[in-house]
């Protein structure tokens, strides 16, 4: 049997922090961080993932399950790694940030890397610096804003800023597509005229309400599809990924959108990244 050349670049890159996310008291953690759910999401949906990545050596093997799916990892070195605490208090989350990773730079990624068709700039916890987008022009850009949306106070409360937009959406280049939900806003449906001009191509997600998906030419709302609810953890981030790379492959905005509601709709019926689906799945939910 003969084989091709082993392939040098992959076809979904994701860049931002692998978090350590603690529950309530408890000192267990679990992987997170929309690096681990989007680059999951891309392999399963059939193209090779790669992650770039930073955190502390000792927790190195938070990242394990993104490799047995066959995502390519690359860590930066770090002293630490980016640690997030949900607390509840009947249907109120307090967040608390207890340790923040090193900063990761384009310098970080391997150079063939780059040549990604799909880069996806998910930051948690301002890691990306703001001239990163700029200088990704030669692919299809997908953005995740939450991380630098996010601050925190000397006691690590977590808070969200929603205007004005964060520096670093303020030159995305004319190859951005960029997610966001209203939850990311605030819950302000007027900041959305202001976001959808930040980008040529965006989507405001409204979870059950559908989402909001934008270009120069057209403005259509999409509805989600119904599903039985069991981790809303990272829905957002299958929801994004899936939409870059069906976009990517039909230029098709409103289809797109249905896909990626398909396979967010899917992976909210598991924990963790245990029901993000395959492509097979994700066609099938369309079907029904």
């Amino acid at each position: 049997m003969t084989t091709g050349p082993t392939p040098t670049k992959p076809d979904y890159l994701v860049l931002g922090h692998v978090t350590k996310d603690l529950a309530g008291e408890s000192d267990d953690a679990s992987p997170g961080g929309t690096v681990m759910y989007s680059a999951i999401t891309a392999q399963r949906l059939g193209l090779q993932a790669a992650i770039v990545t930073a955190c502390a050596p000792q927790d190195d093997h938070l990242l394990d399950g993104a490799r047995r799916e066959g995502v390519w990892v690359h860590v930066a070195s770090s002293p630490s790694t980016t640690t997030f605490r949900n607390v509840y208090d009947q249907s109120k989350r307090t967040q608390y940030i207890f340790a923040q990773a090193s900063t990761i730079y384009l310098e970080d990624v391997p150079r063939d890397w780059l040549s990604a068709p799909i880069i996806h700039l998910g930051p948690v916890a301002q890691e990306l610096p703001s001239d990163m987008a700029p200088r990704l022009r030669d692919c299809l850009l997908g953005v995740t804003p939450q991380g630098w949306m996010r601050s925190w106070d000397n006691t690590g409360v977590v808070g969200h800023s929603t205007w004005p937009p964060p520096p670093e959406l303020d030159h995305l280049p004319d190859n951005s597509f960029l997610v966001v939900s209203i939850e990311d806003l605030g819950y302000d449906p007027q900041l959305i005229d202001h976001y959808v001009k930040l980008a040529p191509l965006i989507a405001v997600t409204e979870a059950a309400d559908g989402a909001h998906v934008h270009s120069v030419e057209e403005s259509v709302v999409v509805p989600s599809f119904e599903s039985n609810i069991i981790d809303a953890t990272g829905a957002g981030d299958v929801f994004a990924t899936a939409l870059f790379i069906r976009y990517s492959e039909t230029g098709n905005l409103e289809e797109s959108a249905r896909f990626a509601h398909a396979a967010a709709a899917y992976a909210i019926e598991g924990i963790g990244t245990s029901k993000v689906p395959d492509r097979a799945t994700v066609e099938q939910r369309m079907r029904g």
